[in-house]
């Protein structure tokens, strides 16, 4: 006999005392509880929604050169030179998955009559309040009901959480999508038809070819239930479970596929993410750990530890055992960004919310024993404090200025004539320069890369970097100070003895008319 999920009564809340509650009171609570706590999730995101959100900010700035491409090409209130920059923009960005979210933001922009990032973040966050919705109603399927709605207040209000559902970049529909997988696969172990595998399939599908990052914990979760469920050999090749597979596989098969074998636009990101000699490095390792902690928090993980054990047997605990052990194949195989990209754990903040929701669950439930007429003060006091703290750490991340001001970008684009081709020392790969300034061409590339990664080329000369970009600059512009002097001496030296300075202030440095070489060599590509 099949091993089913158990559900309980959605109104049942032994958290707060329910045995002394009318039936009547517990009907309206748990609704009322749950809107409180989206309506505070939803004023967190809304919160200075103009600002950076001080993360993600390469992802930022790509996904809004893409969205103006769009927009632009919509508009026919745009001057030629500014569609042809944004589409040439857009064109030397990397391709990374289908741009979904930037579609759907040009829209907006189309709606709104004019181009404000703000609203992709309303949208992204928008995104990640729908995933909290499948989130609680996953979470109700593995834990108690007063641990579930713990879960989906660490969903909702876990700073990184906050801060990738602000930033405009693909996560957050990937969160939605993955919650939304997730549920429709237990759902299907739950009650086993074809009609529930087909949509489970569907939606993983579409889950992972907008954003491969959660393949391997998607197949791992499905698998570690259909072991549970039917043991090792029917788990894996069932008939529904082989189906499963080639409908959720296909259109990241097809799609993928032609960009690595065809069209070679996405093997650019297949070779520069697995390099596995690092796994050698304790560098590798302390990275990755020291992501971890930045997207979950110390406490949180240590919660979630301790509330394993409380899972129930059977699916509830295969879910979370598959889930975990697709994220560590995850990360073995993206070596290079598990390391360096802290938000590519965020798949992980779902996965550890619920046997962390069991456990701040079985701490209330203690607390009420032990103090029964003032268990609700310390209750209380402890999760106001949590979203207070979380409230604090977002708040001191927005605004951080990180780049350059867009007024400044867009005066170096106005004394550059908003060249095709500037090379510039600039933060995040010159993104908010070439966004702001409406300008483009090529970052220095480094003269050492980073230690772990093996690059025969990493100490070339300043002549031969030079001429590996492909186009012979115009203007060389700096504003990352304290990188271009700590990094590129060399660079420095050979700007003042071979170019005329065009612009000099506190904030930039321009350089223009210089003797280099051309070459056939295509610029270098940023890793992201």
């Amino acid at each position: 006999m099949m091993n089913r999920v158990q559900v309980e009564s959605p109104t049942r809340l032994s958290f707060l005392g329910d045995e002394v509650l009318s039936q009547n009171v517990r009907a309206w609570m748990l609704p009322a509880i749950l809107i409180v706590i989206f309506f505070l999730a939803t004023a967190v995101r809304l919160y200075r929604l103009s600002e950076q959100p001080g993360v993600l900010l390469d992802r930022d700035y790509t996904s809004a050169v893409i969205a103006r491409d769009f927009f632009f090409q919509q508009s026919d209130n745009v001057t030629p030179w500014r569609k042809e920059m944004a589409h040439l923009l857009k064109e030397n960005q990397p391709m990374l998955e289908p741009p979904v979210t930037e579609f759907v933001v040009s829209l907006l922009y189309r709606a709104a009559a004019g181009e404000h990032v703000w609203l992709a973040r309303m949208l992204t966050s928008l995104f990640w309040l729908i995933g909290g919705v499948f989130f609680y109603r996953l979470a109700k399927m593995v834990v108690r009901t007063e641990a579930a709605v713990f879960a989906t207040m660490y969903y909702l209000f876990v700073p990184s959480g906050v801060l990738i559902s602000r930033s405009f970049q693909p996560d957050a529909l990937m969160m939605l999508t993955f919650l939304a997988s997730l549920f429709a696969i237990l759902k299907y172990y739950h009650q086993p038809s074809w009609t529930k595998l087909a949509a489970a399939a569907g939606i993983t599908g579409l889950t992972v070819v907008h954003r491969p990052l959660v393949l391997f914990t998607l197949l791992a979760a499905f698998v570690a239930l259909g072991i549970s469920q039917r043991g090792i050999r029917k788990g894996l090749f069932h008939r529904q479970a082989v189906s499963f597979f080639v409908i959720g596989l296909l259109p990241t098969a097809l799609y993928y596929g032609y960009g690595v074998f065809i069209e070679d636009f996405f093997r650019w990101k297949v070779e520069t993410s697995f390099r596995p000699y690092v796994l050698l490095h304790s560098g590798f390792w302390i990275g990755w750990l020291d992501g971890l902690l930045e997207v979950l928090g110390m406490t949180a993980l240590i919660g979630a530890l301790v509330g394993l054990p409380v899972l129930r047997r059977g699916l509830p605990r295969a879910l979370l055992v598959g889930l975990g052990i697709g994220y560590v194949a995850f990360g073995l195989l993206f070596t290079v960004h598990i390391h360096t990209h802290s938000y590519y754990h965020a798949q992980l903040i779902p996965v550890i919310a619920m046997p962390l929701g069991a456990t701040v669950a079985l701490t209330v439930r203690w607390l009420r024993a032990k103090w029964r007429a003032y268990w609700r003060l310390p209750a209380l006091g402890i999760l106001a404090l949590a979203m207070f703290s979380s409230f604090q750490e977002v708040r001191g991340r927005l605004g951080k200025q990180v780049v350059e001001r867009e007024e400044v970008a867009k005066e170096i684009g106005a004394l550059v004539n908003h060249s095709r081709r500037v090379l510039f020392v600039s933060p995040i790969y010159g993104l908010p320069l070439q966004y702001n300034g409406e300008l483009t061409g090529s970052y220095w590339p480094l003269s050492m890369t980073y230690r772990l990664y093996k690059d025969p080329d990493g100490h070339r000369s300043v002549e031969d970097r030079l001429t590996a970009l492909g186009f012979v600059p115009e203007y060389v512009v700096i504003t990352d100070f304290p990188f271009f002097n700590t990094y590129h001496s060399d660079l420095k030296q050979y700007l003042i003895k071979n170019c005329s300075p065009l612009a000099e202030t506190s904030e930039y440095l321009i350089y223009h008319s210089c003797n280099i070489p051309l070459s056939s060599h295509r610029p270098n590509s940023r890793i992201g």
